[in-house]
């Protein structure tokens, strides 16, 4: 029979390295396992290109403090606020970094390390794995003939999206929320004469639709992205090109910029759906980071709501394996994120059309727009 670990993490995600290096630091044995999505989705949950993260995400993490150096790009102090002609601009500023850009692939590895670091061993799977949620344990199962197997008392599942999640696992009873968000966004390498401005996220209104524009500077590379706050885009990347057109004539992004040197993806981060699930525990199980639903649906960001689950699962899931009540001990999940994530990913209350031109009025409302965008508040 195969060893049972204390925990089993299915994701090699920013959710999945920081659960796991917390629980292993908490003296459990865990295994966090690479695995390919059983259902290949169309869309990624999470952002594949560049990236940002608040600073508060660091405050909350003892995990991350450590590696905030090595694992980010570039630290911002400001955020810009823009009408949709370009033509006003309105700025919140701080003497401290407000947050950092940063590179998944570059993010994930540092966290793959110090995980290791911290004890957690970690498998990379070629193919899929089917999960079987028995009485006394999970079972994961690499879906070929001489697959390989896990045992763990608890699972937690931090990949995929919310429909994933709720496939991989055979949860009963629940459907997947309807998914709201997708964004488009492009990577294209700044020449050398603007890799030295200052950094800062930027927020431009684009009219017409429940969509808006976001773009900053990652080290060498230019982010544009628009996110549309309700169903596909149809068209994503001419009103991306057209987007930057805007930008460039209104002379807030290099002229020379080369397009056929970007990369263009879509994605649909989980906004809010969090809020939307019956249940995120099944039998030993909990569902984590945007398998959970856990990102701002003002913003669609998955990095700070991710990390935050993983927190909140990873003390949930220590209690429980301490405890003769195991099971109803993994259902505290729900009130304890909701007591600490749920401001953070709610909806706003009004149409973010109608909010984005308030931020351009006062300084009081640019603040009370930066703090909703970087930390969930409350308009």
């Amino acid at each position: 029979m195969a060893k049972t670990y204390d925990i089993a993490v299915l994701g090699a995600t920013a959710a999945g390295y920081v659960a796991s290096a917390t629980l292993a630091k908490m003296g459990h044995e865990v295994v966090l396992l690479q695995s390919p999505q059983a259902r290949v989705s169309q869309f990624q949950a999470e952002s594949p290109l560049t990236d940002w993260i608040p600073t508060d995400t660091f405050k909350a993490c003892p995990f991350l403090r450590k590696i905030k150096t090595s694992a980010t790009d570039s630290a911002f102090r400001s955020m810009h606020f823009y009408s949709a002609d370009l033509a006003r601009q309105a700025v919140h500023s701080s003497k401290s970094a407000i947050g950092f850009t940063l590179k998944p692939e570059k993010f994930l590895k540092t966290l793959a390390a110090s995980a290791r670091r911290a004890g957690v061993r970690i498998v990379g799977l070629k193919r899929p794995v089917g999960i079987d949620l028995q009485e006394s344990a999970v079972v994961l199962s690499e879906k070929s003939p001489s697959g390989k197997e896990f045992r763990a008392s608890v699972l937690l599942i931090a990949q995929g999206s919310p429909a994933d999640a709720i496939a991989e696992a055979g949860i009963s009873m629940q459907s997947a929320p309807k998914e709201r968000m997708t964004v488009c966004g492009l990577d294209v390498p700044l020449p050398s004469s603007a890799r030295k401005t200052p950094g800062a996220l930027h927020v431009a209104a684009i009219s017409g639709g429940q969509r808006f524009g976001m773009f900053f500077r990652a080290g060498s590379v230019l982010h544009v992205r628009i996110v549309y706050l309700a169903g596909a885009a149809s068209n994503g990347g001419e009103e991306l090109v057209r987007f930057i057109r805007d930008l460039q004539q209104a002379e807030l992004v290099d002229a020379n910029l080369d397009l056929s040197r970007s990369t263009a993806l879509a994605w649909r981060p989980p906004g809010g759906e969090a809020l939307d699930m019956e249940t995120h525990t099944a039998k030993r199980t909990l569902l984590i980071g945007t398998a959970g639903g856990f990102a701002s649906a003002m913003t669609g960001a998955t990095l700070d709501a991710s990390i935050r689950s993983a927190l909140v699962a990873a003390d949930v899931a220590g209690r429980a394996l301490k405890s003769d009540r195991f099971q109803e001990t993994l259902s505290e999940f729900k009130d304890q994120w909701r007591d600490t994530l749920a401001g953070n990913i709610r909806p706003p209350g009004t149409s973010i059309q109608m909010m984005l031109p308030m931020a351009l009025t006062n300084k009081a409302m640019t603040a009370r727009f930066a703090k909703a965008f970087l930390y969930g508040e409350n308009i």
